[in-house]
């Protein structure tokens, strides 16, 4: 069996893992339609030696004119094209450049067969899932049943809303009637049976105004106690677990659970707001002595606006950390010129933001001269559209692929770190912005990568790792780009975990 097929045996997490190896540089395309003659070539040995990396750059070539040929049989225009595409974009990439090539593929190859070499037998794998299932089982089901304790109370809501718009409808139809009838009626006996009906019908408007607010009031309390506590919680969580897996630790970063819980919460917040919303509507038509909705409605209304402020801003996240792919397991470390992706998702996936949402992405916004940082500009597309086709799981995301940093020259006409700090222990940060419009709401939307190094030398690769190392060992704040100053000490129970994931990556 094929390396390659034994990776399709994976389940959905490792092959996340996978993907997240393939790009522009050397597509998944080729690696699938030219699975075995990949694996039967020693790469390895080509990214060191010209003459056979030239020669099997040239082999390529060719097996994807016999794979062209495959496709042309069969009459497949879309593949031909891929493919046509692909073969051109390869050789622009690496004709002048053949040991690139090479050492792309062998790394590739390298990361896959450590990626199996991590699955476990199946009776670990089971031990471990009990393990994990009796410690978080527990706080999901908790989260799930709040969840859809919310959504249940919030269709209640609405069906009261509809209820109330309806008892005001007949309100309305019975006094502006009663408001026709002439004067002499309205001293009869059945004119008085309408007033007593109509003050009835009053009465249980007020009640059901009054019982509706109530509900939204504590349907909001849930809302926020659940946001606060336990959905922030999640992502907070999420956003540590990022950490480790970045520095080599074991954990599990997928974020399709959370993506599930903030778009599951999000279509609660927006349709509360609808539902106030309404309710501003059906005052506009019948108001009173003693009604509750011009002083509560109002309140409410700005309590969901800034519960939603608050949500939508947390939901925009990056989701895979700056990375060269030449070096995947070297997360946010850059060197200049050099090109680097960085991927985010936006975890409120609602149909109506696909293609609606445009990131742009910059470096040091808040800036660092002030301390003698270094000064960078970042080169390539630096502004894409995120939408649900692009991603394997069909997330609301944007990869941006072709980006690179060029280094600025100081006043003085020169380049260099002119700060108290070496070049590897300079933090920077990559930003990305975006604006959310959505039901008349237009919302700010700012993130930030973890802080990144960046080297001008390859040389400078080990130095530039380990400031990756020990500030996400000891950190969680990824604006503190200042550490370094005055840098914090580990404890050796702390150093000894991440160094012995350093070696394991290495089996």
């Amino acid at each position: 069996m094929s390396q390659w097929h034994q990776l399709h045996q994976l389940d959905t997490q490792l092959l996340e893992k996978v993907d997240q190896l393939y790009d522009d540089t050397f597509p998944m395309e080729v690696r699938q339609f030219l699975a075995v003659w990949l694996e039967n070539q020693d790469w390895d040995l080509a990214s060191n030696n010209d003459s056979l990396a030239t020669l099997l750059f040239h082999n390529l070539l060719k097996q994807m004119d016999d794979q062209y040929s495959r496709f042309f049989l069969e009459k497949n225009f879309l593949l031909q094209h891929n493919l046509k595409r692909i073969k051109q974009n390869l050789q622009v990439q690496y004709l002048g450049n053949p040991l690139h090539m090479a050492s792309v593929i062998a790394n590739c190859l390298r990361e896959e067969r450590r990626i199996l070499t991590a699955v476990t037998t199946p009776e670990q794998e089971h031990e471990e899932k009990l393990l994990q299932n009796s410690m978080i089982s527990e706080r999901q089901r908790s989260l799930e049943h709040q969840m859809s304790t919310i959504k249940t109370n919030t269709q209640f809501v609405e069906q009261d809303v509809k209820y109330l718009e309806d008892l005001q409808d007949e309100f309305d139809f019975r006094y502006k009637t009663l408001q026709t009838q002439e004067q002499s009626d309205r001293n009869s006996v059945h004119m008085k049976e309408e007033v007593f009906r109509l003050q009835g019908m009053l009465n249980q408007l007020d009640h059901k105004r009054k019982e509706v607010l109530q509900k939204i009031t504590e349907l909001l309390n849930q809302m926020d106690f659940l946001m606060n506590r336990q959905l922030f919680e999640e992502l907070t969580d999420w956003k540590r677990r990022q950490q480790i897996a970045c520095i080599g630790g074991p954990h599990n970063t997928c974020l399709d659970q959370l993506q599930n819980w903030f778009t599951l919460f999000a279509e609660s917040l927006f349709q509360v707001r609808q539902q106030l919303k309404k309710l501003e509507e059906l005052l506009q038509k019948v108001t009173y002595e003693g009604d509750p909705m011009p002083l509560q409605r109002p309140h409410l209304e700005e309590r969901v606006n800034i519960l939603i402020y608050s949500f939508i801003k947390s939901s925009f996240v990056v989701e895979r950390q700056p990375c060269m792919p030449t070096h995947p397991q070297r997360a946010m470390v850059l060197k200049t010129g050099v090109q680097f992706t960085v991927k985010l998702r936006f975890l409120v996936k609602l149909p109506e933001l696909n293609y609606q949402l445009k990131v742009k992405a910059t470096i040091d916004k808040e800036s660092l001269t002030a301390r003698g940082y270094r000064k960078f500009n970042i080169l390539g597309t630096n502004t894409k559209v995120m939408n649900m086709e692009e991603s394997v799981n069909g997330s609301l995301s944007v990869e941006f692929r072709h980006l690179q940093l060029k280094e600025q020259k100081s006043s003085a006409g020169t380049k260099g770190n002119e700060g108290p700090l070496i070049v590897t222990e300079e933090l920077h940060s990559i930003n990305f912005e975006t604006q959310f419009c959505h039901q008349d709401l237009i919302i700010d939307l700012e993130t930030s990568s973890l802080p990144v190094v960046v080297i001008s030398n390859v040389s400078q690769l080990p130095s530039g790792w380990a400031s990756v190392i020990w500030y996400n060992m000891l950190m969680n704040d990824p604006k503190n780009l200042t550490l370094f100053t005055i840098p914090p000490t580990a404890t050796w129970s702390q150093l000894s975990e991440v160094l012995s994931w350093q070696f394991a990556s290495y089996v």
